[in-house]
């Protein structure tokens, strides 16, 4: 039950592998939803998943899934290609869709996505754990507050060991050069678009291949303009690392008063400089909005409030689209070398 007393959401889990593990661990805990069924082509990957989740309902066809009457959710952990495919199909039974970036492959599937909701009355987003890690919220409160004025520029770097082992070697292959900027691009500029409150409207990129083998390109630089002025430079770098190199983010934000200055990967600092002078932040403080949750918990708690209240959910499927087109719009720059606006 829910704190209010109130049955939890039900939900269906579609996509075993890679980040579900994360998803599951979410689910453990909150109360406002829980795994009932879960689905994956690969049988024996959908079977371990119910297995470490404790349900009995494992499928290997998510259209069987959706036929269940007492399933009120899906949360779609799928490959990228097939988010939108999964996500109409949810909606149009009648079940709420909790998406994992990318929303979608490309801007038409956004829209449908977004049609297939209203015509539904059912809730959907696109998952963003970032914006509920505690680094960040504390670094959105500090905005917020004014401590640095308006923020004018900001440029982040999340540097880390490459995705592909030698066992996924062929799936890797047969991913386009822009793969790793739609795939986790979409986590860097929705983050930049949620700091600075406005929306992209033009993105340039450069990008480098990597390994010989790899069409994909490991190393991608965006730098986007907002619809309020602000400029954001965003990498996506997985070339330069060996592996178990840490994962982390660096950021540094300049504003109109101040600018603040925080890395985790190798120092675990933040800095703030304004009219007050220079300080080093507490490195474990997130000034006042410290979560015992994980992201992920955090997601998926919103988003089932949202649906269990009938209110918006925190990050409306327009945002999202929104920053789905600049994504692209950077794939598309990847290609040309030019600068491309963004439709809006």
């Amino acid at each position: 039950m829910t704190g209010d007393g109130r049955p939890p959401l039900r939900a269906g889990l579609i996509g075993c592998g890679g980040i579900s593990g994360n998803h599951l661990a979410g689910y453990r805990l909150v109360d406002q939803a829980e795994l009932v069924a879960c689905c994956d082509v690969i049988a024996e990957k959908a079977e371990d998943f119910a297995r470490r989740a404790g349900i009995e309902a494992a499928y290997t066809d998510y259209q069987e899934m959706l036929t269940r009457e007492d399933l009120d959710m899906v949360d779609i952990c799928a490959v990228d290609e097939v988010h939108a495919e999964i996500a109409i199909a949810a909606l149009q039974a009648g079940k709420h869709a909790l998406i994992e970036k990318p929303l979608a492959m490309s801007a038409e599937e956004g829209q449908a996505i977004i049609a297939a909701a209203r015509e539904s009355g059912c809730k959907a987003m696109c998952a963003q754990s970032l914006r509920w890690q505690p680094k960040w919220r504390a670094i959105k409160q500090l905005i917020d507050d004014g401590r640095i004025g308006r923020p004018v520029y900001v440029r982040f770097s999340g540097p880390s060991t490459p995705f592909w082992t030698p066992d996924q070697i062929d799936a890797y292959r047969d991913r386009p050069a822009e793969w790793l900027l739609i795939h986790n691009g979409m986590h860097a500029f929705d983050l930049m678009a949620w700091l600075l409150d406005s929306l992209p409207v033009r993105v340039h990129a450069r990008s480098h291949p990597g390994q010989e083998w790899l069409p994909v390109h490991e190393y991608v630089s965006c730098v986007t303009r907002f619809e309020n002025g602000a400029i954001a430079h965003t990498e996506q770098n997985r070339i330069m690392q060996p592996p178990r190199y840490p994962l982390g983010n660096e950021i540094y934000v300049v504003g109109t008063q101040g600018t603040l200055d925080k890395t985790d990967r190798l120092t675990y600092t933040t800095s703030l400089y304004n009219d007050d002078g220079f300080r080093l932040l507490d490195a474990g403080s997130t000034y006042g909005l410290d979560d015992p949750d994980m992201p992920f918990a955090c997601e998926i708690r919103e988003f089932a409030r949202a649906v269990i209240d009938d209110t918006e959910v925190p990050i409306p499927l327009e945002t999202s689209l929104r920053v789905l087109k600049a994504v692209l719009a950077g794939a598309e720059s990847m290609k040309t070398g030019e600068a491309v606006a963004i439709d809006a």
